[in-house]
């Protein structure tokens, strides 16, 4: 399986982006392949609060998730807003928050194409 992955965006524009594209070497069910993304508990739109130092203070981050299949090529989006910062600065560990969450996303996604081609690149 090949796959490209792309990051960019930051704390400085308050959005960050992840585009994953995999091409997979075996034909694939695509309904069951968006079905399963579109229904996952892991890659649902959701909202995060992080709290810094168990204080009230705290930043709000919103992920969205969508994922496209055309043929044999097969695009996993993420999308995080930063939607509120109260009484904080943004730093690193919200930037870094982020960055775990699309690791730790993109291993259970390439899990669910792991039926479809080895996952090496």
């Amino acid at each position: 399986m090949k796959k490209k992955v792309v990051l960019s965006g930051g704390l400085d524009e308050m959005v960050s982006y992840c585009t994953a594209i995999y091409e997979v070497n075996k034909e694939l069910d695509t309904e069951n392949l968006i079905d399963i993304v579109s229904h996952s508990p892991i890659f649902e739109n959701k909202s995060f609060a992080t709290n810094i130092l168990g204080t009230l203070q705290k930043t709000t981050v919103e992920r969205t998730t969508r994922v496209f299949v055309k043929e044999n090529v097969i695009t996993l989006q993420l999308r995080y807003d930063i939607l509120k910062v109260v009484d904080i600065e943004l730093t690193e560990k919200d930037e870094e928050w982020i960055k775990k969450d699309i690791e730790s996303l993109l291993k259970h996604f390439e899990l669910l194409l792991e039926p479809f081609g080895d996952t090496d690149e």
